[in-house]
């Protein structure tokens, strides 16, 4: 269940009881209907129409509500995940069994990996799914934005998708989003709200109302070339979408879940002032994961952290 925060109140918390809670409505109608379809039909209906959307524009207008019908027939853009990884085979695969599982029909995987070892290498070879493609760096010394840059060059899709090598997406993502961008004609598609999971606790939050830079879906020449940063290179990015064009707000936090693990690219410090700004904080988190279970693959994710912290 989502609720309204009045900017400065505390988080409210989130009590799990009972049946678990689903999220919100459309999220849930999405999921029932696609017990109903083939995957090759997946843009022959329209979203739920209560689909919580915003589009805004560079021009700084106000926020438009969007009233979402995604029909696109039976040849959907093809849709380029870009996952940069090192060191991480464990959390990567995860990564990876969560784009296998996109309901999404047309889409491919591109990893830059620039890591000691080929262990996620042999992985996505033994996977023999073409629509992963491994590019094996050797060990460099170059900024998580110019790897970004490598995999964007080594992309065939209209769309490209940011897809972390820790972190975990819902089966429904891309096609949320995919259809948002279909339907608004925007330039690109970031979620208003995400789920962060502190592996420590855990705890779980409802992040703050924002675009998050992660969840991005673009068309691929709306984007321009990352910055050479180590960290926060895919802000420039999407301020410039921006900036120069139209962004989509989706806000469905269960579609991507952030983790928190001690090895991000930010601190400790970062995530706490995240907590803070939470609009929502899960009660029982076990139970709250266990929810999640039967979507992604979470429980495997806490066991990756663990080995990799350890």
């Amino acid at each position: 269940i989502f609720v309204l925060v009045v900017p400065g109140s505390p988080a409210p918390k989130l009590t799990v009881t009972g049946e678990l809670r689903r999220g919100p409505r459309a999220l849930a109608e999405v999921r029932q209907r696609r017990l109903l379809r083939q995957a090759e039909d997946v843009f022959d209906e329209p979203l739920a129409s209560d689909a919580p959307l915003r589009l805004i524009s560079a021009q700084g207008a106000e926020p438009s509500h969007l009233h979402s019908r995604p029909i696109l027939g039976s040849s959907p853009p093809l849709v380029s995940g870009l996952m940069v990884t090192a060191a991480r085979p464990a959390s990567a695969r995860l990564a990876v069994e969560c784009f296998q599982r996109q309901s999404y029909p047309n889409r491919e995987m591109v990893i830059i990996d620039d890591g000691p070892t080929d262990d996620l290498a042999d992985y996505v070879a033994g996977l023999a799914d073409e629509r992963i493609r491994m590019v094996r760096l050797a060990s460099t010394d170059k900024t998580l934005g110019e790897l970004r840059n490598t995999a964007v060059a080594n992309a065939h899709g209209e769309l490209v998708c940011q897809w972390d090598d820790d972190d975990l997406s819902d089966p429904d993502r891309l096609w949320w989003q995919v259809g948002v961008l279909h339907d608004s004609g925007a330039d690109a598609c970031f979620l208003e709200r995400w789920t962060i999971l502190w592996t420590d606790g855990p705890r779980i939050a409802i992040g703050t109302r924002r675009l998050w830079e992660g969840s991005m879906v673009a068309r691929r020449e709306a984007l321009i070339e990352y910055p050479a940063l180590r960290r926060g290179e895919d802000s420039p990015v999407a301020e410039a979408i921006v900036i120069r064009g139209t962004v989509a707000l989706l806000d469905l936090p269960e579609l991507y879940i952030y983790l928190v693990h001690g090895n991000n690219t930010f601190d400790a410090a970062h995530f706490d002032a995240h907590w803070d700004a939470a609009t929502l904080r899960v009660e029982d988190p076990n139970a709250y994961l266990a929810h999640l279970q039967n979507r992604v693959p979470v429980a495997q994710a806490l066991a990756a952290v663990a080995g990799m912290t350890s």
